[in-house]
């Protein structure tokens, strides 16, 4: 019972409180694309506005390429992004025959490391919510008050691995990020959280930030 107040003190406390207390910003002024072969390199800080201490998960090795903007469960703490067309939010199209997925094939299950979480944890979560689990153990990023983090990640346009936008030539595009943390994960995986830093007390953050809009400038005519 203690524990489950617990949760709820903390999911309560983000959900309501959290939104405004971390800031997400992209430092490109603008984005360029002159080539199909092109890989924007996305540069963007994550600021703790707040006198708190705030946990979250954030994997800058990739971006998400659901085109439903939702979170699956294996790829929480990936940034989504969006295009508009001016004002307009475009919806991306999926292509399952795409060269590559997001994937989760860099954990590596044979590891002690993995094999010492997994005893930790076992009696927590089944084996395919102990992959979960360990992941999002690999990605946790704590920040101090007032601390600000840089990340950067690559993208391709108009198509990032299952991905696709169909865009033209000199249309007037933006380009936005978001960081989602759907609270029903952070529920489910609390424990995994609060192991992280037993010592301190944090503040874990739940809910969905976004980024400024910057333009997208895409003039490409070498399409293979």
């Amino acid at each position: 019972m203690k524990y489950t107040l617990a949760i709820i003190s903390f999911l309560f406390y983000s959900l309501y409180f959290g939104q405004n207390d971390l800031e997400i910003k992209i430092l490109n002024d603008t984005i360029k694309k002159v080539s199909y072969f092109d890989q924007n390199n996305i540069v963007y800080t994550i600021t703790n506005a707040s006198e708190k201490n705030y946990l979250l998960i954030l994997d800058d090795t990739g971006f998400s390429e659901d085109p439903e903007y939702s979170v699956e469960p294996f790829f929480i703490g990936l940034p989504d992004y969006h295009l508009y067309e001016k004002n307009v939010l475009l919806t991306p199209m999926f292509s399952f025959g795409a060269g590559s997925t997001n994937s989760h094939s860099q954990l590596d299950l044979n590891s002690k490391e993995f094999q010492k979480f997994r005893k930790q944890f076992l009696k927590e979560y089944d084996e395919y919510e102990m992959k979960i689990a360990y992941r999002i153990s690999k990605n946790i990023i704590i920040l101090k008050p007032k601390e600000k983090k840089i990340f950067s990640t690559k993208v391709n346009f108009p198509n990032y691995m299952g991905r696709y936008f169909n865009m033209a030539n000199s249309k007037d595009y933006y380009f936005q990020i978001s960081l989602q943390n759907p609270h029903e994960f952070i529920s489910k995986y609390y424990k995994v959280l609060q192991n992280k830093d037993k010592q301190r007390d944090f503040t874990i953050f739940t809910g969905q930030i976004f980024s400024n809009k910057i333009p997208l400038v895409y003039e490409v005519y070498n399409n293979p």
